[in-house]
This record gives structure tokens, C-alpha cells and sequence, in this order.
């Protein structure tokens, strides 16, 4: 039985390696690390429960499974329990909800074999919510428990996070020894179990495998419940952070993490954006011009024909600068965390590249000149940015003064990778000048469904609320002036759901009260 179990997870590890490497029709520069085990962890899923049926484990009797114990019973309970409710119950994930807390209660107070009983109880039950939201029908060994064909369920999702919360701090408990016991089991869930050895001398490999496993499994819980506090206060407990760090589940994605993601498709990012009908850049360029032209008229009679010096934040290839150099008369400044993309923003001058010919950005620069699109561009993290830093390390900007501003920022398709905007829309400000122009889109998300203001989406992107972006600004000294739902590109085959914000910071040396 163990030599057709591993047989079976053996086939399916190779299945699920072209699975998570293939092009599926997302968007490769909005997908991410953790995004990628998401994959593989589901695929692994999918395939143990295959295994399940090839090997004819009909648990619903007991066959089939040797763990027993206090664990196990928990699970069956669970499992009887949900299977007794109406499909269209939504309380049916109730139980599933109460076994994690036991189980995380059993692993949390043991060792040996009790708590890798509690960890294996809380991987079957995490397999039996997943099949249903991979549409399988029945429940585990062919039980009837019926499918969801991947229907939005948040009370389903809650439970799920839930186990998947008790999972990974079940993971983060073991010791080195009982992580090379779980690694060893022809039907443990972790990800990367063939690395551990038993005989690895200072178990260091087991017990970062464990580790790994636990963050990536917090991360889901995070994606399927953005309520979810107590996963995110352990992700950054196990990264080593403070609640006020940068790596939480619902902070944002860490600047390494986001340069090497970028650089690995800085070479074809433009081409795989086309295919996804991606229109961010000529929706800000757009929304700028507009802003533009209605200032000229509403600014107290200061109109202004172009912007006097742009940053373009998160610029990557440089597709929005196409847009913004027709309206800026100075400088525009380009900043990105990766190097290769800033690469390839670095080759784009006034008469080529970064997507000339595109909704017909070219026409609109009446410079023929062929000088550079960006007058300087920077690798840099965002919250790293001051007026010092960027615009005054532009050509011809008189930094001895020290008080040139930008009076329009952009941040086309770039907040989808922070979590709470305060900390990012207060930098923003500090580097513009009074009645500076601030414009930048999101992936939107309902207040219901994001009652943070923002939520960690399974694509690894974060959606935000428009309450949240409006109240961030606000807090930052930004007052509104435009707002449009918008649809940024296309994942497969559906619209992506966003929204493009406008602001205007505040006159006449106007500030908030957090810039006092």
C-alpha cells in the first residue's frame, strides 16, 4: 500500500511541476513566489486525493489510514458532522472551524507521535475543504459530500484559513525530529519532503523545511480570509518582524522579494502585458492629462500647461512614461526596485521603446529630439524615496536649493503589492509640492470583503478598498479629484476588477495632521 502511494505521489510531483511552471494565461509579473507554492500545494492536493482512490483508501470506515489517536478522532467527527449538514448550509464549515482550534490545542501541548497525529488530522482536513473548491464530487474516499466547482463561499474560505492558521503553527512547533518523521510519510503534504534525510547530522533541513511550509501555509490562510489577524501576527513572528514590519501576510510583498520577481521577466514583461490587454499606462496618462486641463481653470488662476517634474514610482519598463513625457516640461524621474527592468526603461528615448505606437502615445510628444524618456532613473525601494534621493539627482535640477518638488506622482499598477497604503501615500507626499498631483491605481475590493481596507488576493497581488485608498490619502494631505472603476487588463479570459484614483495634496502649504 506505501509502495503505491508513493508510486502515485511520485507520477503526480511530476504533473504538478509543469503545472505550477506553466504559462496559464496570468500575468507572470503578477504572480510570486509564494503564489507559486499556492500552486503546487493545491496540485499536491489534487493529487493525494487521487492517490487516495488509486490506492482504495476508503477512509469513511477506517481503512486506509494507520494514524490513529486523538487526531484522527477529531477529524472524523469533523468530517461526519459537515457531511450530516445540507449542501447549502452555510454552517456546514462550522466543524471544520471547531477542529482546528482542538487541533491546534492537541499539537501546541505534545510531541512524537501525538502532535504528527494532530498535523496529519489537520492535512486530511484541509484536502477534504479543498476538493470541494476544486468542484470533485464527494468527500474523502468517495463520500458524498458534494462539490462547489470553485464558487465564492467566505464561510468555506473562513474554515479553510482557519486550518490551514493551525496547520502552519502546528509546523512551526515541531521539532527537527518530528518535522524528519512527517518528511518521511509516503503522504505528508509538505513541499519539498524528498530534500530531508533522516540522517541529516544537525537536522537543520528539517527543521527549515517545516519552517517554509508554515510560512507558505499562512500566507493562504491569509489569501482566503484577509480577517485572518492571527495568521499574519505569526508569519511575522516566524520572518523575525516586528507588527510594524514589512513582511507581515498583510503588509506587503518584501523589496527583495518584488526586484527578483520583476528582473526574472523584465526581458518579455511588455509582450506578456499585451497579451493580457493590460491599459494601466494609458488610463494614468489619461487621467493626467485630464487632471492638467482642469487645473488651468480651477487652481485660483495658477493654470499651467505641463507639469513642471514627474516621478513615475514603480516605472518597471517604462510603459507610463510613454504617456506622461508629452505633459511634463521638466524632468521625469523613474524609480523601481528592479535593475533589469530599469534596464530596459533605460533604453527608451522620445522616438523608441517602451510601447511607442501604443493607443497612439507617440503622436501626442511633440518633441522630436530623441532624447531619453526619463531624465533619471533609480533602483530604489519606495518608502526609501526622498526629494534628495530622486528629483534632485536629475539633470538640471538645482538641488543646492533643496526645495524643488514633484508636482506629479504616478504609481501605475504598483500599490497592488502593499497591503496598507499609509506608510507608501505619506512618502508620496513628502516628496510633492503643494497642489501636486497624485494618481495611481489598484485591484478594487469591497468594504465586506476587505474589512481592513485591503485584502491578500490568491495571485499573491493585494486589492484595496476605495475607503481605504481615500482615507490613506487623506491621511497623507491628499484631497480627492478624480475616481474611476476601471478594468487594468484581462486574467484569463476574465476582466480583473480595479479602480484609478486622483488627488490633488493640499494648497497653499496646506498639511495634515500627521505631517505636523
Amino acid at each position: 500500500m506505501t509502495f503505491l502511494r508513493s508510486l502515485c505521489l511520485l507520477a503526480a510531483a511530476f504533473s504538478c511541476v509543469g503545472a505550477a511552471g506553466a504559462d496559464d494565461g496570468g500575468d507572470d509579473r503578477l504572480s510570486f513566489s509564494g503564489h507559486m507554492s499556492f500552486l503546487r500545494s493545491l496540485c499536491l492536493l489534487a493529487a493525494a486525493f487521487s492517490c487516495v482512490v488509486v490506492v482504495g483508501a476508503d477512509d469513511g470506515d477506517g481503512g486506509g489510514d494507520d494514524r490513529r489517536g486523538g487526531g484522527e478522532s477529531i477529524f472524523r467527527r469533523a468530517l461526519a458532522s459537515h457531511r450530516s449538514r445540507p449542501v447549502d448550509d452555510p454552517g456546514r464549515w462550522t466543524p471544520w472551524i471547531d477542529a482546528a482550534a482542538s487541533l491546534r490545542s492537541l499539537s501546541s501541548s505534545s510531541s512524537g507521535e501525538i502532535a504528527l497525529d494532530a498535523v496529519g488530522a489537520l492535512e486530511e482536513s484541509i484536502l477534504v475543504i479543498e476538493r470541494s473548491v476544486m468542484g470533485s464530487s464527494g468527500g474523502i474516499g468517495g463520500g458524498g459530500g458534494g462539490g462547489d466547482g470553485g464558487r465564492e463561499d467566505r464561510s468555506r474560505d473562513a474554515a479553510l484559513s482557519r486550518l490551514y492558521y493551525s496547520y502552519a503553527a502546528a509546523l512551526a512547533d515541531l521539532s527537527p525530529n518530528d518535522c524528519i518523521a512527517l518528511a518521511s510519510s509516503p503522504h505528508t503534504l509538505l513541499l519539498g519532503a524528498e530534500t530531508v534525510s533522516d540522517v541529516d547530522a544537525d537536522r537543520s533541513g528539517a527543521a527549515k523545511l517545516c519552517v517554509e511550509n508554515a510560512e507558505n501555509s499562512l500566507r493562504n490562510a491569509a489569501s482566503l480570509d484577509a480577517t485572518n489577524v492571527d495568521a499574519d501576527e505569526l508569519l511575522k513572528r516566524i520572518l523575525g518582524e516586528t507588527a510594524r514590519g514589512s513582511g507581515g501576510a498583510h503588509e506587503r510583498k518584501p523589496k527583495e522579494f518584488v526586484a527578483a520577481l520583476f528582473d526574472d521577466f523584465a526581458e518579455t514583461f511588455d509582450v506578456k502585458l499585451r497579451s493580457l490587454e493590460y491599459r494601466v499606462p494609458g488610463l494614468v496618462g489619461k487621467a493626467a492629462r485630464d487632471m492638467l486641463a482642469a487645473s488651468s481653470s480651477t487652481d485660483r488662476g495658477r493654470g499651467r500647461d505641463k507639469f513642471r517634474a514627474a516621478l513615475d514610482a514603480g516605472c518597471g519598463t517604462g510603459l507610463a512614461g510613454r504617456y506622461l513625457r508629452p505633459l511634463v516640461a521638466g524632468p521625469i524621474v523613474g524609480v523601481d526596485a528592479s535593475r533589469k527592468m530599469l534596464d530596459v526603461a533605460e533604453k527608451c528615448t522620445r522616438t523608441s521603446g517602451c510601447g511607442l505606437g501604443d493607443d497612439g502615445a507617440r503622436e501626442e510628444d511633440d518633441d522630436d529630439t530623441g532624447g531619453p524618456l526619463y531624465d533619471k532613473l533609480l533602483e530604489m525601494d519606495l518608502e526609501d524615496m526622498t526629494a534628495e534621493n530622486t528629483l534632485h539627482r536629475a539633470p538640471g535640477v538645482d538641488a543646492a536649493g533643496g526645495r524643488q518638488k514633484f508636482d506629479l506622482v504616478v504609481a501605475a499598477d504598483v500599490l497592488v503589492y502593499f497591503g496598507s497604503l499609509d506608510s507608501l501615500l505619506r512618502t508620496f507626499s513628502s516628496l510633492s509640492a503643494p497642489g501636486a498631483m497624485l494618481i495611481f491605481s489598484c485591484e478594487r475590493a469591497d468594504d465586506d470583503e476587505a474589512p481592513l481596507g485591503w485584502r491578500l488576493l490568491p495571485s499573491g497581488r493585494f486589492a484595496h478598498t476605495r475607503r481605504h485608498a481615500t482615507e490613506a490619502a487623506a491621511r497623507a494631505g491628499y484631497r480627492p479629484r478624480s475616481y474611476e472603476e476601471i478594468v487594468p487588463r484581462m486574467e484569463k479570459g476574465e476582466e480583473v476588477r480595479g479602480h484609478l484614483f486622483g488627488f490633488v495634496r493640499g494648497d497653499d502649504g496646506e498639511t495634515s495632521k500627521d505631517e505636523l
